[in-house]
């Protein structure tokens, strides 16, 4: 016998926050919420039996066109409505940065990061989103290229976030990834 649930977890689309510097993109994560939005509706009302009313399509203001590493998170959503963050940041390597995008990296690192010229564009996600949750209850999952766990990033990237509080409770080995990309990625979770 099936047993009604008290406190049934409910997620809606106003709860999901997104940075998305690119126009284009900005607007596929609309469509892509309101397809889901539909789907669930439909599914409801195979479950019911009954219309749900669907439309009108309302505007997801939680999705901002920005570059991530220049607006303040906590502009976006206050740290205390979250509980994780996850994204997919680009792979960039350090020496295959634009002007704009090394300084990014000098502004997310600041004046006294060691090294800070060998990290790949990616890093600063990492960084930033310690930032942000440090002294919160904030989980953080990124894909990442293993570029950033292994050799001189060690140092440079972890050693600082870890002396920072940072820790790594869930990282996952390079694996061959199944699509048109060779790239090799890692998921962590800060």
């Amino acid at each position: 016998m099936l047993g009604a649930v008290e406190n049934p977890i409910k997620v809606k689309l106003d709860q999901f926050y997104r940075i998305e510097i690119n126009d284009f993109a900005v607007t596929v994560a609309k469509t892509a919420l309101w397809i889901s939005e539909h789907q669930m509706i439909k599914e409801t009302e195979d479950i019911v039996h009954t219309e749900i009313d669907f439309l009108p399509l309302t505007s997801y203001a939680n999705i901002v066109e920005a570059n991530a590493l220049r607006i303040d998170w906590e502009d976006v959503v206050p740290k205390d409505k979250l509980d994780y963050i996850m994204g997919n940041p680009p792979f960039i390597g350090a020496r295959l940065m634009s002007p704009s995008q090394k300084v990014d990296i000098d502004n997310i690192f600041g004046p006294k990061w060691q090294n800070k010229g060998d990290l790949d564009y990616v890093s600063a996600w990492f960084k930033e989103a310690s930032d942000y949750m440090n002294g919160t209850e904030i989980k953080t999952a990124f894909v990442a290229t293993n570029s950033i766990s292994q050799g001189q990033s060690v140092a440079n990237l972890w050693k600082p976030l870890f002396n920072n509080g940072a820790e790594i409770i869930f990282a996952y080995r390079s694996f061959k990834w199944n699509s048109e990309s060779t790239t090799k990625l890692v998921y962590m979770l800060l």
